[in-house]
């Protein structure tokens, strides 16, 4: 009626959707149609049933919100740029980890959230990687610095991927916090650097009980060896020596003396000015060949002095007199700074006596070592001394040994493998230097 009064066209040749209703009374939603025949004075009406488009529309909008959800879920920052770096979506992890809003984040350049040094540089990143679609970071993921709302920066994970969308171009990028990783990192590589000096002062198993219960320790045992070296003529040699040449000497000869001590799996107990302290494990769950090590470890020592002595050292060549005992001491650990795993007891003083009373360039051993290092090592009597604390006692000296196929290849194999640690180390020092 207004249409036929007013002539003003509000329905007619437009479409809309409305609902219609069946015979049975249901009602559906239909797209309407109206057109005017003006010869014959009808309208006719088009309707197209829009019930299973409605349906596929429903399902397609809850799955959009389902993904909406799951991506608010994350427990990773999402960001959706184009490829002007103006960001178009973020998830809610976003929104509290930069402490910026969905509002505030949206239509931003992305600059936003990287420090001031990175920010400057990553338009012309995009810029760069449009031109020449070279993937410096796209596709990857590494470690960078994040900014937040309050100016604060944090560590975190990014990862980007492009996402090809109608003909345009997104950029997803994926961050993650990692600061509490990084501390757990860091907190455990002090831990580690911490075990490591500790197992570097003390045997391993004493180590791992003074971790578990830092008390004292101390144990008896009834079957280790020792052995004290000590430079013949030390006190007259550095005398004439500047204390750099004296510590740079000592160094030199000591740390060929601790790659033995590791081949052999022995305890370096302490060094006291030129005197070198070594012993057997001190435990009875170790294997009982303590004796034996500490033995071939000796001859080894001249070893090291003789390829000491090869390079020409500037203030003339040196010589040791060693001395080996065996027997029981009681082992602990004394103090509360710088710890030291010490040794006492008879079986020790006959070690540094038989030193003492050694001869240059000789192992000379008491009679206790010749009857437990094996009948592989060959010993010559030097007779009956006066040994002080002690009185006479027989000493012999141990001149060499023949070792089982067996014993040669496992030497050889860990002396193999601490070289390789030794120029890994060194190569270590040359690159910082």
């Amino acid at each position: 009626k207004n249409y036929l009064k007013t002539g003003l066209k509000k329905m007619i040749g437009t479409l809309r959707e409305v609902t219609a209703r069946r015979k049975d009374g249901t009602t559906f939603p239909c797209r309407l149609g109206l057109s005017e025949t003006k010869e014959s004075g009808m309208f006719c009406g088009f309707i197209h049933d829009l019930t299973d488009e409605k349906a596929a529309e429903a399902e397609i909008l809850a799955k959009k919100r389902l993904a909406e959800k799951i991506i608010d879920a994350a427990f990773d920052s999402l960001f959706v740029i184009n490829e002007r770096g103006i960001i178009e979506m973020v998830n809610a992890t976003s929104t509290t980890v930069f402490g910026w809003t969905t509002e505030e984040f949206i239509g931003q350049n992305i600059s936003m959230i990287m420090p001031s040094d990175h920010a400057e540089n990553h338009n012309s990143y995009l810029e760069r990687y449009m031109k020449t679609r070279f993937k410096k970071m796209i596709g990857k993921e590494r470690e960078v610095e994040a900014r937040r709302k309050d100016g604060s920066t944090f560590p975190c994970m990014l990862g980007i991927s492009e996402v090809e969308n109608g003909g345009s171009t997104q950029y997803v990028g994926f961050i993650r916090d990692v600061t509490i990783q990084k501390s757990l990192l860091l907190a455990q590589a002090e831990r580690e650097a911490s075990d490591s000096l500790l197992y570097n002062i003390l045997p391993e198993h004493i180590a791992n009980r003074l971790k578990e219960d830092p008390s004292h320790i101390a144990d008896l045992y009834s079957n280790t060896t020792i052995l004290f070296a000590d430079i013949v003529g030390f006190t007259d040699r550095t005398s004439m020596m500047s204390p750099h040449d004296v510590v740079v000497m000592l160094n030199d000869v000591f740390s060929r003396f601790d790659y033995l001590v590791d081949i052999y799996e022995l305890n370096k107990v302490k060094t006291i000015g030129d005197c070198y302290m070594v012993t057997s494990i001190p435990s009875d769950e170790l294997e009982h060949d303590g004796c034996a090590r500490v033995c071939r470890f000796a001859l080894d020592m001249f070893k090291a002095v003789r390829a000491f002595n090869n390079t020409g050292p500037r203030h003339g060549q040196i010589n040791f007199r060693i001395g080996i005992a065996t027997g029981q001491v009681v082992a602990g650990v004394v103090g509360t700074k710088r710890f030291l795993f010490d040794m006492w007891g008879d079986a020790v003083n006959v070690a540094a006596r038989m030193e003492q009373s050694g001869l240059a360039g000789q192992i000379q051993v008491s009679k206790e070592v010749v009857e437990k290092a094996g009948s592989e090592f060959t010993f010559e009597l030097r007779g009956t001394l006066n040994i002080k604390g002690k009185g006479p006692m027989e000493v012999f000296i141990l001149k060499s040994a023949q070792e089982p196929a067996a014993r040669h290849s496992e030497i050889d194999r860990r002396k193999s493998s601490s070289s390789r640690a030794l120029r890994a180390c060194s190569m270590i020092d040359n690159f910082r230097d």
